[in-house]
């Protein structure tokens, strides 16, 4: 029995239990087989022994034999069990997530493998007391203290640093235990680098789309069921409330009525998208505004979340952009109408020249006084029609202005009291209110016809009511905003004058305002329709500008901006006398043949001698032969214009003075002329003595 006893206690309970059978064997004690009927039945555990007694034994010594072993038996199924118990528990380890330690006081005992694959360290590398702090970042151990002194369990995340150096985000979960009557600290370790560096994108990306919509939208708003739960943005300066105000309440309270129906329609449907509507803020202004809205969460609960984008800037640009196209087709307009009023009066002037020019030749030679009286008819219808073709000229903005000289716009209203007391309504009274110093360049008669003209329809506005009509003028050296709606050349800063005729009178609505510097409109029965267009034509070609204020029954202001000069004025020219000099040779440069020889006939027959030329070239080529004391050069030729003629003529050290002749100007030939080139201007149609004054005049300026 002792030499059982030896064997059974060997390491292994399996080879132990198997060593003991053979010795049994030897000594008449086997396993039973399929057909024994076992003497001994032994069982633990679901392990079952069966032995078969082939020789008689005392009981004694088989009550010891099943004592003996049935304690073999257990300590088998232990040990099996143990090993398979152990087995899971390494299983578990190896395929933990998390790194796992049992630590007393800091003093790690155990750990899984999870924790040393995590560290880079071996098993008894981690065992010990120095580990904690080697593989916690010095900037985290304070807080790890902390929470060990204060027996502190729950999740925190620390920098954790490996063998080589390196470090990584663990997520640390502690929990108070015990290992029998030893109190321990359980710590799960787990490695969050990549998720703290998600939710740092996370959050990166999150703050780039909320600084995205803040710049996108004026204001956000967070609603659930209609009532808002979270605002952003801007929203105090877009409706002059604050976030508190406005968390809780419902959001068809902030809606003006006229667009509550839209708001809850969309807020019914929770539909997405965009959609238009108007807001109130807390003065009760209406805003209007653009709404972008998506549905959400928040916490995990359903939200829709709209952006706000005002669009009081956005409705200001597109009434200025409207206001503009008005203004750019207005003048589109105006330039084109200007375009064909000139070009016919261009030829319908080169026609007046003979039509005057002949009739003068024809009168000088008739006696009897009633063909004499019949001439004089045709004259005056000439002169009519010459008038008539100067207010297009002025309306197109290209009647020949001459040399523009300082004029005073004071001196000009003094001068023009006589003629305003005749021509207004007697009901009408005028007052000048003129400052000192308001000189302009420009032409004394066409200035003159514009201020009458404002004066008379200053009148005809009173409707033979009583009522005051004021003229004011005064320098100006930054204009406002209102002339950027202004008619004429482009105002900005600079020295002018600005001219204001205003009266009491009816007023006009829009629709006359937008046309009222249309040539041939009128709102009178029997007005000429080329007044005020002929005003606005007169004030472009100075340099200037028109604007109109005017509304039904508050009566009318026309003000003018005209450039100033800082010279003194010149007091109204003297007319000039008819004188003829010595005979002399006029050189004609005109393209039109019935003007050539209308001056042909009457400078012959005042004693000049007239060569002709029917273009520019033909002119310079022949200078030299015809030697002329005075040239009359025509403006507008196909081959070569007058400001071409003239600088050739110049660039050929040519001295003879030259008297310019046109229907009109174009403004792009007028800027190339110098006017110490040429001594005289006549604007066509024009009489024989104004012919013979202008050369006369050109002579002595030579």
């Amino acid at each position: 029995m002792s030499d059982l006893r030896s064997v059974l206690v060997g390491p292994d309970a399996e080879q132990a239990l198997s060593s003991a059978l053979l010795l049994l064997e030897s000594l008449g004690v086997r396993e039973a087989q399929a057909a024994d009927t076992p003497s001994l039945r032994l069982e633990h555990g679901g392990r079952e022994l069966h032995l078969v007694l082939t020789r008689p034994i005392e009981d004694t010594t088989r009550d010891l034999l099943a004592c003996v072993l049935q304690t073999a038996l257990v300590r088998v199924v232990e040990q099996t069990d143990f090993a398979r118990l152990k087995e899971r528990m390494q299983m578990l380890s190896a395929a933990s997530f998390e790194g796992i330690m049992i630590h007393v006081d800091g003093v790690i005992i155990d750990a899984n493998a999870r924790l040393g694959e995590m560290l880079g360290y071996a098993h008894h590398e981690i065992v010990g007391a120095n580990t904690i702090r080697l593989c916690v970042a010095p900037e985290d151990m304070p807080e790890i203290l902390h929470r060990m002194a204060n027996r502190i369990e729950g999740e925190y995340v620390i920098t954790g640093v490996r063998k080589d150096g390196s470090r990584f985000r663990a997520e640390l979960n502690s929990k108070q235990g015990r290992l029998g009557d030893r109190p321990v600290r359980v710590v799960a370790v787990r490695d969050v680098t990549n998720r703290e560096r998600m939710t740092t994108l996370l959050k990166e990306s999150e703050t780039r789309f909320r600084d995205l919509a803040e710049q996108a939208f004026d204001a956000m708003v967070l609603s659930r069921d209609g009532v808002v739960v979270d605002v952003g943005g801007s929203l105090e300066s877009l409706l002059g409330r604050k976030r508190e105000d406005l968390i809780g309440r419902r959001l068809i309270e902030f809606v003006a009525p006229s667009a509550q129906e839209i708001t809850r329609q969309v807020l019914a449907e929770g539909r997405a998208g965009s959609y238009e509507t108007v807001i109130v803020d807390a003065a009760g202004e209406p805003v209007p505004v653009e709404v972008v809205g998506v549905m959400s969460t928040l916490g995990g609960e359903p939200v829709r979340v709209a952006g706000l984008r005002d669009l009081r800037e956005v409705r200001r640009l597109e009434s200025e952009r409207r206001r503009l196209e008005q203004l750019v087709e207005q003048s589109q307009r105006l330039d084109s109408l200007g375009v064909l009023a000139g070009g016919i009066a261009h030829d319908f002037n080169n026609l007046l020249v003979g039509v005057l020019g002949n009739a003068d030749l024809l009168r000088s030679r008739l006696t009897d006084p009633l063909d004499q009286e019949l001439v004089d008819a045709i004259t005056a219808a000439g002169r009519s029609a010459a008038d008539l073709t100067r207010q297009m000229l002025a309306y197109a903005g290209k009647g020949h202005l001459g040399l523009p000289k300082p004029l005073d716009v004071g001196s000009l209203c003094r001068e023009l009291q006589p003629l305003i007391g005749a021509s207004l309504s007697k009901k009408a009274q005028v007052e000048f209110a003129i400052e000192p110093g308001t000189v302009i360049e420009g032409d004394r008669a066409t200035i003159t016809q514009v201020l009458m003209n404002l004066l008379t329809n200053a009148s005809d506005a009173l409707g033979g009511q009583p009522g005051f009509i004021k003229v004011r003028s005064r320098r100006v050296h930054e204009p406002d905003q209102r002339w950027q709606n202004a008619l004429g050349k482009t105002v900005g800063p600079g020295q002018w004058v600005l001219v204001e005729v205003e009266d009491t009178g009816a007023g006009m609505d829009a629709a006359t305002r937008s046309r009222v510097f249309e040539p041939f409109f009128t709102t009178k029965e029997m007005g000429h329709g080329l007044g005020l267009a002929a005003c606005l034509g007169i004030v472009s070609a100075h340099g200037g500008a028109v604007l109109v204020k005017s509304d039904p029954g508050m009566g009318s202001c026309f003000s003018l901006l005209f450039p100033a000069s800082s010279a003194v004025g010149t007091p109204a020219p003297l007319v000039a006398q008819t004188r003829v000099g010595s005979p002399c040779t006029v050189l004609v440069i005109d393209d039109e043949p019935m003007v050539r020889s209308q001056l042909r006939r009457s400078l012959g027959q005042h004693g000049y001698a007239v060569h002709e030329a029917p273009d520019g070239r033909s002119a310079l080529a022949e200078l030299a032969s015809t030697n002329p004391d005075v040239i009359v050069l025509d403006m507008s030729m196909p081959d070569l214009d007058g400001a071409d003629v003239l600088a050739r003529l110049r660039a050929m050290g040519s001295r003879v003075p030259v008297v310019l002749s046109s229907g009109y100007v174009d403004a792009a030939v007028s800027a190339r002329l110098d006017p110490a080139m040429y001594q005289g201007h006549l604007s066509k149609p024009y009489g024989v003595a104004e012919l013979i004054d202008a050369l006369e005049r050109a002579r002595a300026r030579r």
